[in-house]
Order: C-alpha cells, then sequence, then structure tokens
C-alpha cells in the first residue's frame, strides 16, 4: 500500500542509502540511515497513542447506554476514518459480544478533510468512536465491556498500525447518567438527530462525472455552512469541492465528483461487478455546521416526484455545473522519487555485476574524441530507455488483461481511455517475470555466455587478428546498448526497500502515468551518462586504454559467474529435487556442455582459422550448445521432449516452498494451514519471500538464535511463503495485506488484524516488534 509518508520519506531513505551503500545491504545488525536508525524504534518511532473508554452511564438500568472509546494523538499525528479516502490504512472497531446485551455499531466521529500531499479523510487530536448497547431482561449484575480497535499514525512517517483493547466495567443500578455523557457524545454521528434531519429524506443521482446528494426536508433549514458528504465505500473523490445548493426551504443539492479510480492513490471499493456503471445508492456521513447523521439513499425517487424529473430531465431542477475532473494527483512527485530511485540502481548489488562492462566501456571513451563519448553515452542511455519501455508495454498489458482472450474486450490500445486507465484496473508486480522458469533460464545462459567472453574462451564478431576500426566502433555502439539493455533487466529484482513504494504508487497509475513513471527511472538510472556525454572533459580522469584491460576484463568476468550462479539458485527452485533429484544433475551436466559449445567455438572458430577446422569447430559447437540447452530446459521444457514431466499446479505452487525451509523452523505456508492455526489459537507469523528478491536474502540474517527463541516464547507459528515461482494464492494474500511484491513479513493474531513489520529487517527490530505485539 502506497500511502504519501513512504513517498516523502522514500527521498530521504534514498540519499542516506547512497552514503553508505555497504551499511543499506548489512545483514548484521541495524545500519544507520542517513541519520535515521531502523534498529530501535526509539529513535526512529513515533510518540505512543493514548486511549481510554467509557460509558455515558456509571450504571446501567433497562435503558440503552453508549460505550465511548476515545483515542488521545501527539500533536501534528492523525489516523484515518474507515474510510480514509486514499490508500492509507483505515480505523476499525468492534465490541466483543458480551451476554445479556445488545450492540448497535461503531458509530463513528464525524471525520475531517485533511488536504496536503494526498487529500484524506481522518482524524487529529482526538479520535472517538461508539457502540449503543441495550440490556436485555437476562444482563448479568456486573460485564465488562472490551473494545478492540486498529489504527495507523501518521506525521511525515507513518507509525506500524496498532490494535489494542480497551474495557470499562459497569454493574447493574438506577442506570445513573454520567457526568460527562454529553461530551462523550459529541460530535458523534448516528447516536442522535439533529432538529434539521427529522424527516429527512435523501435520493442520489449521476450525470457523467457528478453524482449529486438530494435532500429533501421539513421545512427545517439546514445549516449552509461546512456541509460535506463523507462517503463509506471511496465513490467519491476526496480532490474536488462539494458544491452545496438551497433550492427551496426544503429541497437542497450536494454536487461531488464520483471517484472512477483514474488517480490510484484514490481507490474505491465498490463490487467489481459495480465498476464503471452509474452509483444506484451511496451511504456515509453528512456534516452540517457542526452536526452530522448517517445517510443511506438509492436513486428512487421521492414520494410524489416522477421518475423522469428524479433522473435529472428538462423537468427537474436545474443542476448544479458539473464539477471538472482533477489532474493526476501525486503523478509529478512520484515521477521524481523515479528518477532518484534510477540513480540509485546504479549502485545496487543486482545491477553491480554489469559494472564491468560499465568501466570497460568508461576506458574506452576515455581515449576516443568528444563524438564518440558522445555517441556511446546515448547509445548506452538508449539501450536503458528501450528496455524500460519494452517493460513498461508488458507491464501496461499485463494489467490491462490483454493477454486474458477470454475477458471482455477493454477500451483499444490507441484510445484516450485505455492510456488514462479506463478499463485498466489489474494489478501487477514488479520484476514478476522472475517468477517464469523460462526467464531464469535465458538469463542464466546469457551471463555465463558473457562471463566466458569477458574471460577470453570466445569472441564475437572477429574476422581476423586485426581489426578494422569500423567494426570495431560497430562493436562498441553495440556493447555499449547491450549493457544499458542488460543493466535495466538485471535490476529488477532487487529495485530495494526504499524503491519498492514508489514503484508501488507507479503500477497504481494509468498507462500513461506508468510510461511517464518508469521512463524517469530510466532517465535516472543513465544520469551519469548523459552528464559524461555532456561534459566528455571528464574522462580525463579516467584511465587510458592499455595492455592491462584485457586483465581486467578476465577479472571482471568472475562477476558474470557470480551472477549466474545467483540466477543458477533462483533457477533450481523450479525442479523438484526432492522427488526428482536427477533433474538438477542434468541441469549441471547441461552447463558443463553449454560451456564446452563456445570453448570450441573459441578455440577452433576464429577466422584465422583454416575453412575446414571452422566447419568441423562450429558443427560440435551446435553440437554442444544443443545438448546443453537440452539438460538445461526447465521442468516444462523437458517434458516436451519426454524427459521428466511438467509439475502440476499443486505440485508447481508446493515445490518452491519446500526449497526455502530451514530445517524444521520454517513450514509452507497456505491459506488453509494458517487458518487451521489461528483457529486452534496459535499466532502465525509468515514471510513472504522470493528466492530472485536480494532484500528478502538479506533480512534471513535478521532470524538469529536469539530471535528464534522470542518466537518460541510466543509459540508463533513460523511459516514461509515462497513466491519464487508464480502462487496466486501468495499474491491473493499479499494483496489483503495491502501489499503487491516481496519482501513482506506478517504477524497473524487469533481475532485481530495482520500486524506488518518493514521491509528491511534487524534481529532489534524483530524483537521489539514481536514482543510490542504480542504483549498487548
Amino acid at each position: 500500500m502506497v500511502t504519501a509518508f513512504a513517498m516523502r520519506n522514500f527521498l530521504k531513505a534514498a540519499v542516506g542509502c547512497l552514503g553508505m551503500i555497504a551499511g543499506c545491504f548489512s545483514t548484521g545488525e541495524a545500519q544507520d540511515f542517513g541519520g535515521m536508525s531502523f534498529g530501535e524504534a526509539g529513535n526512529f518511532g513515533p510518540p505512543q497513542t493514548s486511549g481510554s473508554s467509557k460509558a455515558t452511564v456509571t450504571s446501567y438500568g433497562e435503558a440503552s447506554f453508549v460505550i465511548v472509546t476515545e483515542l488521545a494523538l501527539p500533536d501534528h499525528w492523525h489516523v484515518y476514518y474507515k474510510n480514509p479516502g486514499t490508500v492509507g490504512l483505515p480505523m476499525e472497531a468492534a465490541l466483543q459480544p458480551v451476554p445479556g446485551f445488545r450492540v448497535e455499531g461503531p458509530f463513528w466521529q464525524i471525520p475531517e478533510l485533511e488536504k496536503g500531499l494526498v487529500d484524506f479523510y481522518g482524524y487529529s487530536g482526538k479520535a472517538k468512536m461508539a457502540f449503543r448497547v441495550t440490556p436485555e431482561k437476562d444482563a448479568p449484575p456486573e460485564a465488562t465491556f472490551i473494545t478492540t480497535m486498529t489504527w495507523q499514525m501518521c506525521a511525515e512517517q507513518c507509525a506500524a498500525p496498532e490494535t489494542k483493547n480497551f474495557s470499562v466495567t459497569l454493574k447493574r443500578g438506577d442506570g445513573q447518567t454520567a457526568p460527562d455523557a454529553a461530551e462523550l457524545t459529541g460530535n458523534m454521528a448516528g447516536l442522535a438527530a439533529p432538529d434539521w434531519a427529522e424527516g429527512l429524506k435523501a435520493r442520489i443521482s449521476q450525470e457523467g462525472k457528478t453524482v449529486t446528494l438530494h435532500l429533501r426536508t421539513n421545512g427545517r433549514p439546514v445549516p449552509q455552512d461546512s456541509v460535506y458528504f463523507f462517503c463509506n465505500q471511496g465513490e467519491i473523490n476526496p480532490t474536488t469541492p462539494q458544491i452545496f445548493k438551497k433550492l427551496d426551504d426544503s429541497n437542497y443539492e450536494l454536487s461531488m465528483q464520483f471517484n472512477d479510480t483514474t488517480d490510484g492513490l484514490y481507490p474505491n471499493n465498490l463490487p467489481d461487478a459495480d465498476r464503471g456503471k452509474p452509483l444506484t445508492s451511496l451511504s456515509g456521513i453528512l456534516r452540517a455546521g457542526r452536526e452530522g447523521i448517517i445517510i443511506t439513499a438509492d436513486d428512487r425517487p421521492f414520494s410524489g416526484e416522477s421518475q423522469s424529473t428524479a433522473a435529472g430531465t428538462e423537468s427537474a431542477p436545474e443542476p448544479s455545473a458539473s464539477i471538472p475532473a482533477p489532474p493526476l494527483m501525486g503523478l509529478g512527485e512520484i515521477m521524481f522519487f523515479m528518477f532518484i530511485g534510477g540513480i540509485i540502481l546504479n549502485v545496487m548489488p543486482c545491477v553491480f555485476p554489469v559494472i564491468g562492462l560499465k568501466i570497460m566501456g568508461f576506458v574506452q571513451l576515455g581515449g576516443g574524441e568528444r563524438k564518440k563519448v558522445l555517441a556511446h553515452s546515448l547509445t548506452f542511455v538508449l539501450g536503458i530507455l528501450i528496455s524500460f519501455w519494452l517493460i513498461t508495454a508488458i507491464l501496461i498489458a499485463l494489467k490491462a488483461n490483454m493477454f486474458d482472450w477470454s475477458a471482455p474486450a477493454g477500451p483499444g490500445v490507441f484510445s484516450g481511455d485505455f492510456w488514462l486507465g479506463r478499463g485498466a484496473e489489474g494489478v501487477v508486480n514488479w520484476a514478476f517475470w522472475f517468477e517464469n522458469p523460462w526467464v531464469n533460464f535465458c538469463l542464466l545462459g546469457l551471463m555465463l555466455a558473457m562471463g566466458l567472453s569477458m574471460f577470453g574462451v570466445f569472441e564475437i564478431g572477429v574476422k581476423a587478428t586485426t581489426m578494422g576500426n569500423d567494426l570495431q566502433h560497430r562493436k562498441g555502439y553495440a556493447g555499449s546498448f547491450w549493457s544499458g539493455a542488460l543493466a535495466t533487466v538485471i535490476s529488477t529484482p532487487c529495485s530495494a526497500p526504499f524503491l519498492g513504494q514508489a514503484i508501488g504508487a507507479a503500477m497504481l497509475q494509468p498507462p500513461l502515468g506508468i510510461v511517464l513513471c518508469l521512463t524517469m527511472m530510466g532517465l535516472g538510472m543513465s544520469l551519469p551518462y548523459i552528464i559524461l556525454g555532456a561534459f566528455p572533459v571528464l574522462t580525463r580522469y579516467l584511465p587510458k586504454p592499455g595492455a592491462w584491460m584485457e586483465s581486467f576484463k578476465q577479472s571482471m568476468s568472475f562477476l558474470m559467474f557470480g551472477t549466474a550462479a545467483y540466477f543458477l539458485w533462483i533457477y533450481m527452485a523450479f525442479f523438484d529435487a526432492e522427488n526428482h533429484p536427477q533433474d538438477i544433475l542434468f541441469l549441471f551436466f547441461g552447463l558443463v556442455l553449454f560451456s564446452m559449445a563456445f570453448w570450441v567455438y573459441g578455440r577452433w572458430c576464429p577466422m584465422y582459422r583454416s575453412r575446414k577446422s571452422r566447419i568441423t569447430g562450429g558443427i560440435f559447437s551446435v553440437i554442444f550448445l544443443l545438448a546443453g540447452l537440452y539438460y538445461m530446459l526447465p521442468p516444462e521444457g523437458a517434458a516436451w521432449f519426454g524427459r521428466g514431466s511438467a509439475p502440476g499446479a499443486a505440485e508447481s505452487a508446493a515445490a518452491a516452498p519446500s526449497l526455502q525451509e530451514e530445517g524444521n523452523i520454517w513450514i509452507p505456508w497456505s491459506p488453509e494451514a494458517m487458518q487451521a492455526a489461528l483457529d486452534g489459537g496459535k499466532p502465525v507469523y509468515v514471510d513472504f519471500t522470493a528466492r530472485w528478491c536480494s532484500t528478502c536474502q538479506v533480512n534471513k540474517a535478521s532470524y538469529t538464535d536469539e530471535v528464534l527463541a522470542a518466537f518460541k516464547k510466543y509459540g508463533i507459528v513460523m511459516m514461509k511463503a515462497d513466491k519464487t515461482r508464480t502462487n496466486p494464492a501468495i499474491d491473493q494474500e499479499l494483496k489483503n495485506l495491502g501489499r503487491t511484491a516481496v519482501p513482506v513479513n506478517a504477524l497473524y493474531l487469533p481475532g485481530r488484524k495482520p500486524a506488518v513489520t518493514r521491509e528491511l529487517l534487524s534481529p532489534a527490530y524483530l524483537l521489539e516488534f514481536l514482543e510490542k505485539e504480542m504483549e498487548r
């Protein structure tokens, strides 16, 4: 889930990471990120929230009374209403059942529209909610009422979501009213109706994007100051003003803009079947003056009103002017953070193996003329941008369900509606292609082949021992282009915890917004090379070409081999090593044959060899290459040739988690296994992870003996949800948590909302997190 605080703090965290990138990926104790400690919440967390629960009576009789729970918030901090208006975490409340009492509610304090980086509905200072309780004949002589509340407190940053119980104990008596009863129920909607709301009727109509709430009273005037409607499901856009108009002494109209989710920061919770259709009902809190009421309205006409009048034809009162659609809010800021994130990608560990290729390009540029410097720089930039555009095209296609031929046809790809996001409602995970075994198969072969080439096993494009300048230039430009493309592809699985939130925000944008955001990310990654091309004088400070370059190139090949080993480790997760161990042996044997093919090609196929030698070497190279690829195929591909069998859907979902188990500490996650543990009263901690996620691997070092002992102390069941390969159940659970990509770590407690950790873990943070959540 992307919130305003995440966007603001992204830059702070990113700048801190640039200064000490090694610390960002330390596997030891928590590091200091640019002055912010991620190890101790006391240095990073917000002030504490206090709260209490009271009743409007000191003793109860036969009449109804109200239980009010109030949160006292620190200065400059806020919490969200049950409809946050944005993608913020809504406040929730429940009163535990008490035998002998009937409960109604919850009833909410009238929220405020808070304007800022994003507009949201929430509370500052104090936040109240209430339940109306009615004693029944068999009510006990004494009862304790426990209210469970969940909220998230935010300012320039957000605290972890909190869930707490508040209780009040009452005894049977004469039903005496508490001295502060009126104060407790003040500013609460639904507990008591104001005078102007007596006999109030409401209905809605919609024309285009304008939703009109029609109000009819019994002649009592409605206060015309501070009129605002807070909807329950996000149907109304909070970024546009609401226009209140008095038609006569009994009729009023409030015009609002329908929220069609064009701006991804302002979602609605309408059922999928109702999306894109005119509203037929609307519910929420209507505030007028200092009071508010709960309203539920539909599109049926008032008594005595014709259907045509209710629909807004010429016989109806003159409607208010349509509210213009707002621009894409927040897009410029997201683009800025994506640009900064692109710069950071140059020093991320996943891009580091390509640094050898970049350095070699710089060395070559250092000895060239200005035009060559500029040409190589722009060619490298072109490789990055084209790769980002290809990734963007795939994301947009999948988000719009363009590959789901059974789905109804949406707007055409060349239509304005498509690029503005109408009809594109899917959610796509960043780096989702690494869940495909064929992607890892190709990257593994590419990394190994590039490493062998850099080591000198073979050369590509060599016509003779002495190459012409034209060929060398063509090869250099191609190298610059493919270096940029490769850096882009390799960077996607480890976009770092700081970039993940900005990418999530970009994925919520309509297609045009995604294009702009990822283009800015590509430009950020290209910035060093753009600067070098614009100011080639900087190349003077680079080392000059010389004999040392060959040794340096060979040393850089080991980074390629290391990257190949990393992708091999990811790729092995797609094999069922437990039931088919021979497939792993075939994979290793295939890598040997694959490497041998390039060795034969480099040894017997250079242009200075005889024609017979080149033909013979070429034949054997192809034989070894095809044999190597055959044995390297993923199980699905091997099944095509009758070797092994492709795993079924159930096997595919279960195979990867089994490879992630560490002894008998972690058990594979499934919705059924987690629910069974929760039903048994056991808390469950789930690590949503993937082999291709480098931050996930860094987090594993945080599970020290002390941390594992804490899990055991609290009786927590530890589960591993492995997303190395596609798993729809994991995707759905991540969606339930408001996330789209790993790493995600969540603690589930019976009867409570899951508590999600931050993305980058440390032992100290986990110990504090467990203590805080388990001892509430």
